[in-house]
């Protein structure tokens, strides 16, 4: 009899150091996993703010441009420099070649003869 509890009495003492050890390495999971979700949320709320920051600033310079896009602005850009053409006033153009070959003028009605990136457009301010 004595030699039968001595048995058993090993399997459950291990069994209750293997509860023990399972037990303590979940509490210490647990806590890491808590720690990592802290972590990222810290790490998402940074990255929010500075998403939030870029769109203002998109939002900002989408303002700008459209601003500047405006009919009355661009108008206001040129007024000083054109005017209307007399009844009887030739206006020659000189024909220049393009790097790809084409002409200065227009080949067809609907395009443009100017680089409009090459335009100075100051800032309103």
């Amino acid at each position: 009899m004595k030699n039968q509890s001595t048995e058993l009495r090993k399997p459950m003492l291990s069994l209750i150091f293997i509860m023990i050890v399972v037990t303590a390495c979940s509490a210490f999971a647990v806590v890491w996993m808590q720690q990592q979700i802290t972590r990222t949320a810290q790490s998402s709320q940074v990255m929010e703010r500075q998403l939030a920051e870029t769109v203002r600033k998109l939002r900002y310079l989408d303002e700008r441009i459209a601003t500047v896009h405006q009919p009355v602005v661009l108008q206001g850009k040129v007024s000083s420099v054109l005017r209307p053409s007399m009844e009887n006033q030739v206006v020659w153009v000189r024909e220049k070649s393009a790097p790809d070959g084409r002409v200065y003028a227009a080949a067809q009605p609907y395009e443009a003869s100017m680089n409009l990136a090459l335009a100075d457009i100051q800032p309103i301010r």
